[in-house]
């Protein structure tokens, strides 16, 4: 990528209403002189997510900072040549802008003089941080080929390792229950962020870090399930059968390990989530609830479904 010019500036007077039974306010931005067909300088022209993302780190720089989710914002552009269907994921750069905030009068027009200083001093980037649903469909189908490949790769290395493939199919069975539920918080946030702001909840998407996210939680759990798994091997030691007194005693064996690693890891991602930039956000939240939950799979599915798929059946 490369930066555009440093913008211009302008907006009118900020109005208020209420919308519901929240206060609300309206102001409407001028990126360059209005009016100016700029076809030269694509830096006088921003996309939504990418001004979304700068009102919200305006509130985030004032004074008192203010906490302003996805959907305390509202974005509309205003040229002649936008499209009537737009959506925020469009990536098209637009002029004038119509930014609505679910907050009093005060308080935006305090985030609109943070937003107008911070633009006028930093340049607008030229390339767009959403892509279009082509490329999605590509992504889409690289990520859950890249899951699969990992899962039946999983399967052939703990098959060889432990000389039974019970072990690897219940292994993946947990590491399956680890990324559905990660993938399940993802989508609970965005009815989470209006009243989870406060702990930088916000309406989490899709995405490549994400994704990264996914493929790091399932190292990580298959980590802490393997260190299970060896304990398991040593306690059966010879016999035939594999009991629910030799897993338990295997668990508890490792379990302060277990605890202790899940410990020090979560420390870890916790100050990535609540002090690293945005856009790393959705990684972090994804590892968070990676780490919570790849602790308690190892113990509470991958074992008990191995102890299932050990048993002879008739």
């Amino acid at each position: 990528t490369t930066p555009g010019d440093t913008p211009e500036v302008g907006a009118d007077a900020t109005e208020g209403s209420i919308v519901g039974e929240r206060e609300s306010a309206t102001v409407k931005l001028v990126f360059g002189e209005a009016g100016k067909k700029d076809t030269d300088s694509a830096g006088q022209k921003i996309n939504g997510a990418s001004l979304l993302d700068k009102v919200k780190e305006a509130a985030g720089n004032l004074d008192e900072p203010v906490v302003l989710n996805d959907t305390d914002i509202d974005l509309k552009p205003l040229d002649k040549d936008r499209d009537p269907k737009w959506t925020i994921e469009n990536g098209a750069r637009y002029q004038e802008w119509k930014v609505t905030l679910m907050t009093d009068q005060a308080v935006a027009e305090s985030v609109i003089a943070k937003l107008k200083t911070e633009l006028s001093s930093t340049p607008i980037f030229h390339s767009s941080n959403t892509i279009g649903g082509k490329v999605a469909g590509d992504t889409q189908r690289l990520a859950i080929f890249a899951m699969l490949t990992s899962l039946l790769g999983i399967i052939g290395y703990i098959w060889i390792r432990f000389q039974r493939v019970v072990y690897g199919l219940a292994a993946v069975v947990a590491l399956v229950h680890d990324v559905l539920v990660t993938l399940g918080a993802i989508a609970l946030s965005a009815y989470a962020a209006s009243s989870l702001g406060f702990l930088q909840i916000e309406s989490f998407s899709i995405s490549l870090p994400v994704v990264a996210a996914f493929l790091t939680i399932v190292g990580y759990s298959l980590n802490d399930t393997i260190v299970v798994f060896d304990r398991i091997r040593e306690v059966r030691g010879k016999s035939p059968d594999l009991t629910s007194g030799m897993i338990n005693q295997s668990i508890n064996e490792t379990l302060s390990r277990t605890v202790l690693t899940s410990l020090t890891t979560l420390i870890v991602v916790l100050i990535l989530f609540f002090f690293g930039g945005q856009g790393i956000h959705g990684f972090a939240f994804s590892l968070v609830i990676g780490v919570i939950v790849g602790t308690y799979s190892s113990i509470f599915v991958a074992s008990p479904v191995l102890l299932w798929l050990s048993k002879p059946r008739s």
